[in-house]
């Protein structure tokens, strides 16, 4: 009678140690998943630093040469000269 309790214990166990395995399959792959998740949106949110970083130092050096640009146009003027091409109105 012993052995017929030991080997229903045993069986017992071995169910639910195949049960607890399968609950560790899915959790690990479940917290894979959302590690991978995770991992992306990092990723992700590091590309888009990267870009506006990106953008604001060519938006400065582009304000820069707007600004010369418009600065010079304007001594231009200024000294009585128009631009090659341009028709004098007067």
């Amino acid at each position: 009678m012993s052995s017929i309790t030991s080997s229903l214990s045993n069986l017992v166990s071995s169910f639910l140690d195949i049960l607890k395995s399968i609950f560790l399959t899915f959790y690990s792959a479940l917290e894979t998943v959302f590690a991978t998740a995770s991992s992306l949106l990092h990723s992700i949110a590091d590309l888009f630093s990267g870009l506006v970083g990106f953008i604001l130092g060519n938006i400065v050096i582009i304000g820069f040469l707007v600004a010369a640009f418009v600065g010079y146009s304007a001594y231009q003027q200024k000294q009585g000269r128009n631009k090659k091409g341009a028709l004098k109105t007067s």
